[in-house]
């Protein structure tokens, strides 16, 4: 079935470069682009704030593991995140015939993950 094929994602494009050059256009390529880079950048950013945590809290017997549990957390966070996030757009992108090119799939990627730090770094202060 043809559209089944369109569901799964090429994987090739992480592993040949293409995520930097091209369209997407099937449904799992343009789901698979945005849901990379909102991971990336959320474990990154997630990183960052273990590294910070750590520094701060360098006297407990656990601070050289804290960098590693919120890469991790924030890489689970960024493929649900992301994930259900890259769903939505895919279906926009594919049932109003777009094509997604290269640089696209990382504005959006980074979007979301600016967005979801926005909302998580600021919980408390938009709180009703």
């Amino acid at each position: 079935m043809p559209f089944r094929d369109n569901l799964q994602p090429d994987t090739r494009y992480l592993t040949d470069g293409s995520l930097f050059h091209g369209y997407f256009y099937q449904y799992g390529d343009i789901w698979l682009a945005i849901t990379f880079w909102c991971t990336v950048v959320t474990t990154i950013s997630y990183l960052i704030s273990g590294f910070v945590a750590s520094f701060v809290l360098k006297k407990s017997k656990f601070s050289p593991f804290i960098p590693i549990f919120t890469a991790m957390y924030g890489m689970a966070i960024g493929i649900c995140y992301g994930g259900i996030s890259a769903l939505i757009l895919s279906a926009i992108y594919v049932s109003g015939s777009f094509l997604l090119s290269w640089y696209q799939g990382i504005i959006c990627g980074v979007g979301l993950a600016l967005l979801h730090l926005l909302f998580a770094f600021t919980q408390g202060k938009l709180q009703v």
